[in-house]
């Protein structure tokens, strides 16, 4: 026995060794570090500008390595190969965890509880990449393994009397009781403040208030069985009774996560995409996360306690009281909520139930495009313009087809070309732009544009990579806030996977150099400009903002601490005029995936919030390229609608379309869950030129909605089927709320609920409408620039309906 124990500890540096492995290969086929456990993206490590710019290399890495090492040391005894081996993956699982949390307090200290969430991912990752190490360490003790025979017994007898121990013990127990308890008193607000919660849906076993007691009941027993069933079985081997609860208890976690995507498995496999997969990873993160924690505290109580040398057969008595006692109470465990409501405005504001409303409280929906005209993009062709003149024509054309609103996009490397200094004859345009499409009936939604960081990421002619392609610049960043570090100007899959992009932004989200306060001062600048303009819909903070070299923190904690930021400076310049809704996005993944880990609920106090992700759902997600739909267009809009809910924010599409061929019937899909959740959206977009990089170098620019021949400059006639889709009628305001829609090219119907007169609704077309319904009265039908509008008066529930 004493020579197989001494033998199994070679086991520890074989795990750490296979580990180290993996880790390197998987930096080298992955710098992105989205699927692999370690992000190396070539960029300089020296000088340090601060421990966050070498945490991943100098805490986390070391951290990790010495966890497995240390706890396969501890498990690695006795004569159970593959319960050996099972606890040196768990070692693996957690360590990982481990090590992520203080890798992320390091990066951004303070909110401790979301970053313990968000190590759930890495714990799923650890999962797959632990299985190397759960192997290898598996069949390192094969060849030692003596066989037996039914006449003569094992060399040592003391295995089986520490398997024999180990089941009657009493920390057995001490570990079920502990994850019974933790699981019904914490479960609920782990599940329920999840940042992946809202992309799950309430499970029916988690044990969360949602549950209900049933729900809470099933959860925490399985929780507490399957701790005592993990512990008496690890029994075993002969490590530590400390380590085997924790590792058991996290075991058990793992158990109840799988139980969760097989009970979710229905309905993820619904809806005719393969949303099935990265539901297992967002449905199991929150449970490895828990059962880390449960691990840890599991851990301590059984060391803490005095070992016992049985337990009696009444034992599980007690166990079950706990059990169904704590399902019982954790409903009541709900904290109650209030979220006070949003402050009056001369502008839009929000209602109490999040829909976006005007002053008088009539319901709008915004519906309109994107203006790139006025963005400062790279000039990748040297022959042709990168934008096309903004001219009053331009307005014209958008109200001639129903909008009221525009997306404006700015660049920041033209409105503050140097630290401090702001290009005046640019703010003078970006004023006539607003002045100029409120005179057309169109609100403005300002956005601070960027792709791809901005123009300085183009590489040096002649530069080779060896995975992807040489990056060309984009727009947004000003050269004077580079800071790639020496980080590759290549493309790894895409553009926003590029190492020099997420050096860049981690640097912006670190506010290294003071670059991101500029950023700040210059939203607050802007805020002044418009403080007293009711036309100005609100401000969208940052365009698809990159993830940067360590998602969720780069891309959650600090991206909203970066937005609770520009939301002060802005509320700050208005302080002569009156508050304006903010729109904040997700990060970039969210339009290449179509979900993302959401930024903390709790990222900032203000209340005039709108979530507004771009919904790219089957046209330009990264998996259309796969012939394959991870996420669908319904299922995002879902998905969209139960983010919002977790932030308490409005609804609104930033960007949308470029689904190809025009007659595609993705993009009436598109419109009709635009209906269904009576929200507004803005087309991507009215009109780009031929020499902005995104058009490549056709013939003539696609995907959005006026197009330009190339060869001679002109317009061509846009798609008759976007003009159909985005031109259909819809409520531009609505007394009260509006409570179902639907439309198409030349009808409409919509309900209501709400008194007053602010119904206006539009319809496009020369034939005038026919128009019915009930509990409108006062109705009047005018013609308008391309269509018509219908306006009236309700006084309760209504039903308004119009046709050719």
């Amino acid at each position: 026995m004493v020579a197989d124990t001494m033998e199994n500890r070679w086991l520890s540096p074989i795990a750490v060794v296979v580990l180290a492995a993996v880790i390197a290969l998987g930096a080298v086929f992955d710098p992105s570090g989205l699927a692999a456990p370690y992000t190396w993206t070539g960029a300089d490590l020296l000088p340090v500008a601060g421990l966050w710019q070498v945490a991943a290399p100098a805490v986390y890495v070391p951290l990790l390595l010495a966890g497995v090492g240390t706890l396969t040391w501890v498990v690695a005894r006795g004569h159970a190969p593959l319960r050996t081996a099972l606890l040196v993956w768990g070692a693996v699982v957690w360590s990982a965890m481990a090590a992520k949390l203080v890798m992320s307090l390091v990066m951004a200290f303070g909110d401790v509880v979301y970053l313990i969430w968000s190590t759930g991912f890495t714990g799923v990752k650890a999962a797959v990449f632990g299985l190397p190490v759960l192997g290898v360490t598996w069949l390192a003790q094969l060849p030692r393994r003596r066989p037996s025979s039914s006449t003569s017994p094992p060399s040592s007898a003391a295995p089986a009397a520490a398997s024999a121990a180990f089941a009657a013990a009493g920390p057995g127990w001490t570990a079920a009781g502990t994850a019974v308890v933790l699981g019904a008193s914490v479960g609920g607000v782990w599940w329920g403040g999840s940042p992946v919660g809202y992309a799950i849906g309430d499970s029916p076993l988690a044990p969360a208030p949602e549950a209900g007691p049933l729900g809470c009941l099933a959860a925490v027993t399985l929780l507490g069985v399957t701790t005592w069933a993990l512990h008496r079985w690890f029994g075993a081997t002969t490590a530590p009774r400390p380590v085997v609860a924790g590792l058991s208890a996290l075991g058990a976690a793992a158990a109840l996560g799988l139980v969760e995507v097989a009970i979710g498995l229905p309905g993820d496999l619904s809806g005719g995409d393969t949303f099935w997969a990265p539901a297992l990873m967002l449905r199991l993160a929150p449970t490895l996360s828990f059962g880390a924690l449960l691990a840890l505290a599991t851990a301590a109580l059984v060391a803490l306690l005095p070992v016992r040398t049985g337990v009696s057969a009444s034992a599980p008595i007690p166990m079950m009281a706990i059990v169904v006692a704590a399902a019982l109470a954790v409903p009541l465990l709900r904290p109650a909520t209030t979220t006070p409501p949003p402050p009056r405005t001369k502008g839009l504001t929000l209602s109490a139930d999040r829909r976006i409303v005007d002053a008088d409280g009539n319901e709008v929906l915004l519906r309109g495009v994107n203006v790139n005209q006025l963005e400062d993009y790279f000039q990748k062709f040297p022959d042709k313009a990168v934008t096309r003149p903004l001219t009053e024509a331009d307005f014209a054309g958008m109200e001639r087809m129903g909008f009221n609103v525009i997306r404006l996009a700015l660049s920041w490397s033209a409105l503050e070309p140097r630290p401090g200094h702001y290009d005046l004859a640019y703010l003078a345009r970006i004023s006539w732009a607003v002045e100029t499409a409120a005179k057309h009936g169109l609100r403005t939604v300002i956005d601070m544009h960027q792709d791809a960081w901005g123009k300085g990421v183009a590489a040096a002619p002649g530069t080779t990579c060896d995975s992807g392609s040489p990056m060309h610049g984009w727009d947004g960043a000003p050269s004077w806030a580079d800071r790639f570090d020496g980080a590759p100007r290549c493309e790894f899959t895409g553009r926003d996977i590029s190492p020099a992009v997420a050096r860049a932004f981690t640097n912006f989200y670190q506010d290294r150099d003071g670059i991101q306060t500029r950023l700040v001062a210059a939203w607050g600048m802007l805020a002044e400009r418009f403080a007293n303009e009711p036309m100005v819909a609100g401000y969208d903070l940052l365009n698809e903002p990159g993830f940067g070299e360590a998602p969720p923190i780069t891309s959650g904690v600090l991206l909203g601490r970066f937005y609770d930021r520009a939301i002060k400076a802005i509320r700050a310049g208005e302080r002569r005029g009156f508050p304006h809704l903010v729109f904040f996005e997700p990060s970039v993944l969210w339009s290449g995936l179509g979900f993302e880990v959401s930024m903390p609920r709790d990222f900032t106090d203000d209340r005039l919030l709108v979530f507004a992700p771009h919904l790219y759902n089957e046209s330009i997600t990264i998996d259309q390229g796969t012939g394959l739909t991870i996420t669908s267009v319904e299922r995002g809009f879902d998905l969209a609608s139960r983010a919002a809910a977790y932030y308490g924010a409005g609804l609104w599409s930033g960007e949308w379309g470029w689904f190809g061929d025009p007659a595609s019937a993705a993009i009436t899909r598109y419109t009709d869950q635009e209906d269904r959740h009576r929200i507004g959206g803005a087309f991507w977009v009215w009109k780009q030129s031929c020499g902005d990089a995104h058009a490549g170098a056709g013939a003539r620019t696609g995907g959005n909605l006026m197009i330009e021949d190339c060869a001679t400059g002109k317009d061509l006639p846009p798609p008759a089927e976007y003009v159909a889709e985005l031109s259909r009628p819809y409520p531009r305001s609505a007394p009260g709320r509006l409570t179902g829609l639907t439309s198409d090219h030349a009808s409409l119907t919509a309900q209501g609920e709400g008194s007053g007169c602010g119904l206006d609704v539009w319809f496009p077309g020369d034939a005038r409408p026919v128009v019915g319904g009930t509990g409108v009265t006062g109705v009047a039908v005018r013609q308008s620039v391309g269509g018509w509008r219908i306006t009236g008066c309700t006084g309760g529930a209504y039903t308004l309906t119009a046709h050719r």
